[in-house]
């Protein structure tokens, strides 16, 4: 019987929820959805031909594995997303650059340009930086007895100016 393997994971990059590598996650969910609405619409105009969809859905599933490795703190995972959205960059270039020859048509949309340029770009960035500059883990008190101590929820305070007599709000 193997003895369990520790857990790999770099406590560097282990982000606190909500930090930039749930936005990362974020992004890349909404880049795979967008990618999966068009190859429905491809499959479409295509007559159903399967052989459409696959490289969509393999981008698909690579891309949600590297996304959940990069939230669990997978130092590899940034680099891995960053080099998969230097691939779609240059995919997008590629596209753009062979549109300019007469035989072939580049038509950019809105959603084209989002999910080929602006999101590619952003997600790149935030690896990079991620990378570069990991965030820190957040402080949590402990407490006596080596547990964490949690701050409890007082009543709400009331912000603004105090109301003069006979004001109702």
């Amino acid at each position: 019987m193997r003895a369990p393997q520790p857990d790999r994971v770099d406590e560097t990059v282990r982000a606190a929820r909500g930090g930039r590598a749930d936005v990362v996650y974020v992004l890349l969910l909404v880049q795979v959805g967008a990618g999966l609405l068009a190859m429905l619409g491809e499959l479409l105009f295509m007559g159903g031909n399967p052989l459409y969809a696959l490289a969509p859905v393999t981008k698909a599933a690579v891309t949600l594995v590297f996304a959940a490795l990069l939230v669990r703190g997978r130092r590899g995972a940034l680099v891995a997303v960053a080099a998969l959205q230097l691939l779609t960059l240059t995919g997008f270039a590629l596209s753009a650059l062979a549109g300019a020859l007469p035989q072939l048509d580049f038509t950019p949309t809105l959603t084209g340009l989002i999910t080929g340029l602006v999101l590619p770009v952003a997600v790149t960035m935030t690896c990079v930086r991620l990378l570069i500059e990991p965030e820190p883990e957040p402080a949590v008190p402990v407490g006596p007895a080596g547990a964490a101590v949690l701050p409890l929820a007082g009543p709400p305070a009331i912000a603004g100016p105090a109301t003069a007599p006979g004001v109702v709000r």
